[in-house]
C-alpha cells in the first residue's frame, strides 16, 4: 500500500501531528493486545464453557473505541480520506496485523512531524 491514501496536505502543525502519532502509537498497541486478552476470553468461553474473562469483551470494545478516536484525530490531521481511516480500523480488527499496521503508519507519517 502506498502513501497515495493520504489525501491533500496536512491540516496540522507538525507538533499536533507528532501528539496526535503518539495517541494513535499507544492506542493501537494496547488494542492489539487487548485483541489477544479478547481471543483468550473466547477460546476460554466457547472452547472451555469457562466465563472467567467474561467481563473482557466490553473493555476490548471500549479501548478499540478509544483507537477509532486516535485513528480519526491522526487521520485528519495528516490529511486522510475517510475510507483510509476506515481501513486501518478494519485492518487492526486481524491479529498480528494490526502491529503491522502501526508500525507502517508510524514509517508514513513520521516525517510529517519534522
Amino acid at each position: 500500500m502506498s502513501n497515495d491514501n493520504t489525501k491533500g496536505a496536512p491540516t496540522a502543525d507538525p507538533r499536533a501531528i507528532a501528539t496526535a502519532l503518539s495517541f494513535f502509537r499507544i492506542a493501537a498497541i494496547v488494542a492489539g493486545l487487548a485483541m489477544f486478552v479478547l481471543i483468550v476470553e473466547m477460546i476460554l468461553k466457547y472452547g472451555m464453557d469457562n466465563e472467567a474473562l467474561a467481563w473482557w469483551s466490553p473493555v476490548h470494545g471500549l479501548i478499540f473505541m478509544v483507537f477509532a478516536v486516535a485513528t480519526a484525530n491522526l487521520g485528519f490531521k495528516v490529511g486522510w480520506s475517510v475510507g483510509r481511516m476506515i481501513l486501518t480500523l478494519l485492518l487492526a480488527c486481524i491479529p498480528f496485523l494490526a502491529f503491522v499496521e502501526e508500525r507502517r503508519v508510524v514509517r508514513e507519517v513520521t516525517p510529517l512531524t519534522t
